[in-house]
């Protein structure tokens, strides 16, 4: 819906000739198009694309949840976050069917991470199995995601990725 044309969507509102939100996805002449309802797509890059997204159980970011949403269309996404412990960072691509994701936990903060790849496909980090590094616990694997708790530092993981 963030990077189509079609109706519903934002590119469609552009191609409408809006330049703020529109009240409804139709983007109808009649109804507002000054509108903050459907202005939520910063949640969407940071939340979902990027992963990026405080754990409820533990306040004031002292674990941050890392849950990247890879979509078709996008081969790479980078965004940080500025928490009270430092910077948090999340970075993904994908190059010649692999998934890379590289991510920065800041001092005194814990990360769950969840990668997404292929059915079967092993998960590594720094070019070793996962769930073998200093700082790294797999907490559970799934058909198509590998969830792991990682401690503060700089992380990259790699694995095979099909979308």
């Amino acid at each position: 819906m963030n990077n189509q044309s079609e109706r519903p969507g934002y590119g469609f509102q552009l191609a409408q000739g809006c330049t703020s939100l529109a009240e409804s996805w139709t983007a109808e002449r009649n109804s507002s198009h000054n509108h903050f309802m459907l202005g939520q797509i910063t949640e969407w890059f940071y939340g979902d694309l990027a992963g990026i997204r405080p754990d409820p159980d533990a306040p004031g970011f002292a674990r941050v949840l890392i849950f990247p949403t890879p979509v078709a269309g996008l081969d790479w996404v980078r965004a940080s976050h500025e928490s009270p412990r430092g910077l948090i960072r999340s970075e993904w691509r994908r190059e010649n069917g692999r998934f890379i994701l590289e991510l920065l936990v800041p001092p005194n903060t814990q990360a769950r991470v969840r990668v997404p790849h292929d059915r079967g496909a092993a998960v590594t980090e720094s070019n070793a199995p996962a769930g073998n590094q200093p700082g790294i616990v797999f907490e559970r694997g799934e058909p198509t995601v590998d969830t792991y708790s990682v401690s503060s530092g700089k992380y990259r993981f790699e694995t095979l990725l099909s979308l």
